[in-house]
């Protein structure tokens, strides 16, 4: 099957996404994620590119990069060359160590902007790597406010420090989940629906004023609005809405 062509961002700026094969950890020692993040540097010194957020986990990472498209695939090829290359030699391995091509999904907002810099930094704290989004070590949420060197671009720190003033506002702001889905693992993916789905559930109780959570699920028009709120919200099909739907009402009952 062809390979799909990479969409074209208007405003320059795309969520990457790299993927250790087969779900290796790929980046499960911390050697391997300074690793990557010098690669990283190198070669932002080589590419007209811009790193504006990004965190590195034990078998994916997540990039938020400003280029040229045709800058962007040169630039995420040499990185992932020269890190396979290095985790191959160090592990007595050979083959491939990326699944597949790197992901992009095109920023065209600045609200989109935001939400996603936030996706990226709170990837830890969802896997359980870090209790609090300023915790962790190998994502640029920590070097915001802070006078280390860092490979993300000096624009977007002025920028953070003009938008939220200090690091504890900027903290609070990662607290604020909204209602987009971002690329990720087909796992991880599907996790950010349920998450979202149940958001909505509980939102339609406090704002119904409903005695109870589960008249949600019990009661045809709550049933049905729920439902359709699903399918609008999360951009999904009928069918699988109610997927949604019956896995957040089983969740219900069961608590």
């Amino acid at each position: 099957m062809p390979e799909r062509r990479r969409q074209k961002s208007s405003t320059g700026v795309y969520h990457v996404i790299v993927k250790g094969i087969a779900r290796e950890n790929n980046f499960g020692q911390t050697r391997e994620k300074l690793y990557f993040k010098k690669v990283i540097k190198k070669y932002l010194k080589k590419y007209e590119v811009k790193i504006y957020s990004y965190c590195i986990m034990s078998n994916h990472a997540h990039l938020m990069i400003q280029a040229d498209l045709e800058v962007l695939s040169l630039f995420m090829a040499r990185i992932l060359a020269e890190y396979a290359f290095y985790y191959n030699y160090k592990h007595n391995r050979n083959g491939h160590v990326f699944q597949n091509r790197f992901k992009s999904e095109c920023i065209e907002t600045e609200a989109y902007f935001w939400n996603c810099l936030r996706y990226i930094h709170m990837n830890p704290v969802k896997a359980g790597m870090a209790a609090r989004v300023s915790g962790y070590r190998f994502s640029s949420m920590p070097e915001f406010f802070s006078d280390k060197e860092t490979i993300i671009d000096p624009e977007i720190i002025i920028s953070v420090r003009e938008k939220f003033g200090d690091k504890t506002c900027f903290e609070k702001f990662h607290g604020d989940r909204k209602y987009e889905v971002f690329q990720d693992t087909y796992d991880e993916m599907e996790q950010q629906r349920l998450e979202i789905a149940e958001k909505i559930a509980k939102e339609m109780y406090e704002t119904a004023g409903l005695d109870y959570q589960t008249q949600i699920f019990e009661e045809k028009a709550y049933r049905e609005a729920y439902i359709n709120q699903l399918q609008q919200m999360l951009n999904v099909s009928q069918r699988k809405s109610k997927i949604l739907y019956s896995k957040i009402r089983n969740q219900v009952k069961n608590n």
